[in-house]
């Protein structure tokens, strides 16, 4: 009832009203002597192609395809026309006659060449393909793993602007924990935080890196449990990878988008991308990005910009070069202070509630990234791939917190002036060697690699003082801190001296060896891998002594091909994380952690492999983890922790058919500690967990008839029996996460309209912690958004 009477109300019908109109208007315009031209562009092989341009000689009509290959342009003159296609250095034009009111068929058959074969394969569906930044090359379908592509299409569809807005909805089992997402982004997946990679480089950090801005995103690959191909020393859970932009060459599409939206949502993007020398060689593309938003959140809000430029160079048809830079910087008030505090529950507080004043200077965050990738084809069967990375963030700011457990019964509190500096750095490099050969009968694909990295984190969280006066959470007043009420802090001292008791060094190098062979005609795939990964990290926790850590960690898969579309999987793998403390029982530092996952799963594609579906059951130790010694032996640790997550992992996504596409997800998990020398916390929730998990997008579009290009979108979350963050003897939030989003759209030749709303419900969603939790004696939450929208208008040229 609550959904029927807002969506009635009269200033609601009014905007759907006029959004339709403007949308439907173009296409009575154009309804004269004119017919639509379709077709569809695949490759010798038969594999779709995306990306391929599509005009009408002598007329300003022009287009790309799709992910499945198909193209549409819309109100071609009546009469004799010429299309022609264009797909890198392949160009072919055929003559046909337009009817008026009809759809007349233009299909082609191009030409690829082998360097040319991974980018057709990610055309042919680019969700169920992985980027060569994963090593793979091979369809999802046969790996033996549950990885998820989020695809750019499906983001857009969202409206999801960066990797803090809560992309896992798109993942079966992961959540996004809203905690400092102005400044990273909290991902968990199976009871622990997931690692960040960027094209395949680990550039994860103990604050940190920046979340990504969807400007520079291609897609998003999640790749859950330990992975041996990837890397050894990472979180058990999984990790997920940021594949960027890159220049295209003749599959280019030049686009500029405009957003706007709730709480002074002002958002514009452009991406420029083609050929930078007569001869082709030459690419170039080039990603500009600006928003400025406010937030449901008091005195909260942002300001951001992104400028990513690359090129990549065909030395020759088997060798090129790709050089990337990107440079973001996010300036945001409120600072880290959007918790709301209470003492007899959760909600107690508007969700418009901060600690902050309009008195602070925003903290900004400035983040540079270096990137290069060399590919190398030896020949059809085997290539060879060099990349480095460089990623610099830095964060300067200060934050109004209520001090620590000064919460009084009737809301009076003293607000603290913290600090908030910090610098990551990361600097990484990957060799692998990818191919295949065969003996006898049986197929052999092997992939070999050494990575390697450094990291430094540094960081100034100082709590400065208390400043004047008092807060009272129930009747906030803002405006009234005057600058000379903040206690002033020296920053002439260097970062690192500041913040020597948060200075870490780390650095790895990992080796790695995996063969896959192929049986039975390719029926039956056994791979077998393994990987030596050594460590070294100094830190105040181990008092500046250095630590070396190294393990060996084993992968081993088995595949069954059933059917050409159904396959059959099983998987063992191990990983290794360092931990901090010092033993007690022989005064060293701690040893690394260890996690052995073992998996079982199905997959199957249906409709031409457009839909793909997953079944994934899992079972996920780790071993030797910290614990407190005891109060008779303070600052020391034990190894003797042990934590169990088991579950399982239902995710479809896809096409049904040309105008309706589907995702939906479910997971169950069980994740929680199994071992811990203090019994009240055994049986205490993982990281981010909640039982139940379950997420879908449907969007429908009309194809055909004076409506073409109109279309509808819906989708859901809903998080059942959530651990609470940190967790403590509570079980679960006592509030389930659910949020309904409804969408609209039209797309006619190269613009496309767009509007989504979030929270139509408007229920009050929040993640937060019990009493307990981190010491404090109340009740803390973080309020997600109300009900809001966002409209987008974009144009392809």
């Amino acid at each position: 009832m609550e959904i029927y009477n807002w969506f009635l109300s009269s200033k609601i019908r009014g905007f759907f009203g006029g959004l339709i109109l403007a949308m439907l208007l173009p296409g009575l315009l154009f309804a004269q002597e004119t017919g639509d031209v379709k077709g569809k562009v695949t490759s010798k092989e038969g594999f779709a192609l995306a990306g391929v341009q599509v005009v009408i000689e002598k007329t300003d009509k022009k287009t790309v395809t799709d992910e499945f290959g198909n193209y549409t342009l819309n109100n071609v003159l009546v009469g004799e026309q010429e299309v022609t296609v264009t797909f890198r250095q392949f160009s072919n034009t055929k003559t046909i006659y337009v009817t008026n009111a009809a759809v007349s068929q233009a299909d082609f058959v191009v030409q690829v060449g082998h360097d040319e074969i991974e980018s057709v394969l990610v055309s042919a569906n680019r969700r169920n393909v992985p980027s060569s930044t994963l090593r793979l090359s091979e369809n999802l379908l046969v790996t033996p793993q549950n990885i998820i592509v989020v695809d750019k299409g499906l983001l857009n569809d969202q409206m999801i602007f960066s990797t803090a807005e809560g992309f896992t909805r798109n993942v079966s089992g992961a959540r996004t924990i809203y905690h400092q997402e102005e400044a990273s982004a909290g991902i968990a997946v199976r009871g622990y935080s997931a690692s960040n990679l960027r094209n395949g480089m680990d550039v994860s950090g103990s604050f940190g890196p920046l979340r990504e801005d969807m400007a520079f995103v291609e897609r998003i690959e999640f790749v859950k449990g330990p992975a041996g191909f990837m890397m050894g020393n990472t979180q058990p859970g999984g990790f997920y990878n940021i594949v960027t932009k890159k220049p295209k060459g003749d599959d280019a599409v030049n686009s500029a988008r405009l957003s706007l939206g709730s709480f002074g949502l002002f958002r514009a993007e452009v991406d420029v991308d083609g050929k930078m020398s007569k001869d082709g060689k030459l690419l170039g593309r080039f990603n500009v990005m600006g928003t400025k938003k406010g937030s449901h959140v008091l005195y909260a809000s942002n300001e951001q910009f992104v400028v990513n430029p690359s090129i990549k160079y065909i030395l020759s048809d088997k060798t090129d070069f790709t050089a990337e830079y990107i440079f973001s910087q996010n300036a945001f008030t409120g600072g880290f202070s959007k918790y709301a505090y209470g003492i007899n529950n959760f909600k107690e507080l508007p969700r418009e509630f901060n600690f902050s004043d309009p008195i602070l200077d925003p903290t900004v965050v400035r983040e540079q990234n270096v990137f290069g990738t060399v590919n190398h084809y030896f020949s059809d069967n085997w290539m060879l791939t060099g990349q480095f990375g460089y990623i610099n963030s830095q964060m300067q700011g200060e934050s109004l917190y209520a001090a620590f457990n000064t919460l009084k019964p009737n809301g009076d509190v003293k607000r603290n002036l913290s600090v908030g500096d910090a610098m990551n750095t990361s600097t990484v490099g990957q060799i692998f060697v990818k191919g295949k050969f065969n003996i006898g009968d049986v197929q052999n694909n092997i992939l070999t690699g050494l990575d390697m990295g450094t990291k430094s984190y540094v960081a100034d969280w100082t709590i400065v003082d208390t400043i004047p006066g008092t807060f009272n959470i129930y009747n906030p007043v803002y405006g009234q801190v005057r600058k000379s009420d903040l206690p002033e802090y020296d920053r002439s001292r260097s970062l690192r001296e500041r913040g020597a008791m948060y200075l870490t060094e780390y650095s790895y190098y990992s080796m790695h060896f995996q063969d896959e062979a192929h049986f039975l005609n390719d029926k039956l795939r056994i791979g077998a891998g393994l990987r030596y990964t050594t460590t070294t990290r100094t830190s105040a926790a181990s008092n500046g002594a250095r630590v070396n850590n190294s393990a060996l960690t084993p992968r081993f898969s088995i595949t069954g091909l059933i059917t050409p579309t159904f396959t059959a999987f099983a998987l063992y793998d191990q990983t290794f994380q360092e931990q901090t403390g010092i033993r007690r029982d022989n005064g060293n530092p701690a040893d690394p952690s260890r996690g052995t996952s073992k998996e079982l799963g199905l997959k199957k594609t249906w409709f031409n492999g457009n839909l793909f579906a997953g079944l994934t059951a899992y079972h996920l130790t780790r071993t030797n983890i910290t614990t407190n010694a005891g109060p008779d032996f303070p600052g020391f640790i034990d190894q003797a922790g042990e934590a169990t997550s088991k579950g399982i992992e239902v995710d479809v996504n896809g096409r049904i058919s040309p105008s309706f596409n589907v995702m939906f997800n479910y997971a169950y998990t069980d994740a929680r500690i199994t071992k811990d020398n203090d019994p009240a916390r055994v049986g205490m929730m993982l990281y981010g967990n909640a039982e139940h998990i379950t997420n879908a997008w449907l969007h429908y579009n009309l194809v055909n008839g004076p409506l073409q290009g109109l279309g509808f979108s819906a989708g859901y979350e809903y998080h059942a029996k959530r651990a609470a963050w940190p967790s403590t003897k509570e079980k679960y939030l006592p509030d389930d996460l659910f949020s309904v989003d409804l969408g609209a759209s039209f797309k006619r030749d190269n613009y496309h309209l767009a509007l989504v709303v979030n929270n139509v419900l408007d229920r009050y969603n929040y993640t937060g912690f019990f009493p307990g939790a981190w010491g404090y004696s109340h009740y803390g939450w973080r309020a997600l958004p109300p009900r809001g929208f966002r409209l987008t208008f974009g144009y392809t040229f």
